[in-house]
C-alpha cells in the first residue's frame, strides 16, 4: 500500500468516526434544543475543530509535520465546513431524529471531503518530494 492510500484510509476512519458523532449530537440538538437548527450544528461542529485537528495530527497524518499555522489553517478550512454543515441543515433538517441523522452526515461527508483535500495540501503538507 502506498502512503497516501494509508493516509487517506486513516482519514476515513478518523473523519467517518468523526462524522458519526457530530451526525448524531447535531440530530439531537436539532430535534430538542430551542435554537435554530443552523446555529446549534454551527456550534457543534466549532466544539468540533480541536478535536478534529488533534486526531488527524496524531492518527491520520502521522508521518507529516504539520504547517507552522497548522491549527488556524484547520480552524479556518473548518468555517467552510460549518458554512455547509449549517447551510444544509437550515435548507434541509425538519425536526425528525433520524431524517435528520442522514442530512447531518450527507452534510459532514461533503465537508469532509473537502477538508481532506485542503489539510493534505495545506495543513499537513507532503515534504517527502522536498
Amino acid at each position: 500500500m502506498t502512503s497516501s492510500y494509508t493516509t487517506y484510509v486513516r482519514f476515513l476512519a478518523v473523519g467517518g468516526g468523526l462524522a458519526l458523532l457530530y451526525a448524531v449530537l447535531a440530530a439531537l440538538a436539532t430535534s430538542q434544543l430551542p435554537l435554530p437548527n443552523a446555529l446549534s450544528s454551527a456550534i457543534l461542529w466549532v466544539l468540533f475543530i480541536p478535536v478534529g485537528f488533534w486526531c488527524h495530527r496524531h492518527f491520520t497524518f502521522t508521518s507529516r509535520r504539520p504547517h507552522r499555522h497548522g491549527l488556524w489553517l484547520y480552524a479556518a478550512i473548518q468555517l467552510l465546513s460549518i458554512g455547509i454543515v449549517s447551510g444544509l441543515s437550515q435548507l434541509l433538517a425538519r425536526g425528525t431524529f433520524w431524517p435528520d441523522v442522514a442530512i447531518h452526515l450527507m452534510s459532514a461527508c461533503l465537508a469532509a471531503t473537502a477538508s481532506y483535500l485542503i489539510n493534505s495540501l495545506v495543513v499537513f503538507p507532503d515534504h517527502s518530494a522536498d
